[in-house]
């Protein structure tokens, strides 16, 4: 394959997931160019970290697209620590990144939250959850508990307690999103399933009588980078490198 423009790769990006409607603490988009300009393969990953970094140069690729970027809220004001590695990393490899946070996990094509609706095969799927405008989650129904746990292994034993062989309604937000726990209930989700929350978060969950699980926020958000990539693969005909 032949190398293409990286402004075309993100031109595409922000178009599929519509990330200018999306208001985002992320500076969602390319948030670091390369010297050439071009790449012949584009890698994914969930964190713009060192290590991701690294992987994605070795791999042979000059543009990483990434869950979580190094770009939020006003931006760069100092170009220090681990920011500083991140970026003197992608630069001496001559790596490109572009970072899509909020529309990534809201995404109904590639996106975090429907695709474990879809992995979990849920039925009757409304949109739910909104944060800063954005509605990024989901309530579908659920054939069985099983689903979970055969999706999310590390959950099994926090599912013992949970009655099997029925159907039940099902919250889903990826990452971070412990705080959508009273909405789930407010919502009759008999169950709420997301990445992590705060002590908080927990015991509010459990004053208003709803089950929080917290299979781990990377793990939660995994499905929308290798989502992107097939689709990407597909559609725009370049290599794509997984590499959370």
């Amino acid at each position: 394959m032949k190398n293409l423009p990286i402004v075309k790769i993100a031109e595409w990006l922000d178009r599929v997931l519509e990330v200018s409607a999306f208001d985002d603490v992320s500076n969602n988009g390319l948030q670091l160019a390369n010297e050439s300009g071009e790449t012949p393969a584009v890698a994914f990953a969930v964190d713009a970290s060192v290590e991701c970094v690294k992987r994605a140069a070795a791999a042979g690729a000059k543009l990483l697209v990434v869950h979580h970027g190094f770009s939020w809220g006003g931006g760069i004001r100092r170009l220090t620590g681990g920011i500083y590695n991140v970026v003197k990393a992608a630069m001496d490899a001559d790596l490109a990144i572009y970072a899509c946070h909020l529309p990534l996990d809201a995404s109904k094509v590639c996106g975090n939250n429907w695709e474990i609706a879809r992995a979990l095969e849920l039925t009757g799927i409304k949109k739910a959850f909104s944060y800063h405008g954005n509605v990024i989650g989901l309530t579908g129904i659920l054939k069985d508990v099983k689903k979970i746990a055969e999706l999310f292994p590390q959950l099994s034993e926090e599912l013992k307690s949970v009655q099997k062989g029925r159907a039940i309604k099902l919250g889903v937000c990826s990452g971070g999103a412990g705080d959508f726990a009273e909405a789930a209930q407010k919502l009759r989700c008999d169950l709420y399933l997301t990445g992590e929350a705060s002590w908080g978060d927990v015991v509010a969950a459990k004053n208003v009588g709803i089950k929080m699980l917290c299979a781990g926020h990377y793990e939660t958000e995994v499905f929308g980078v290798r989502a992107l990539a097939k689709m990407m693969s597909a559609e725009i005909k370049i290599k794509t490198i997984d590499i959370t």
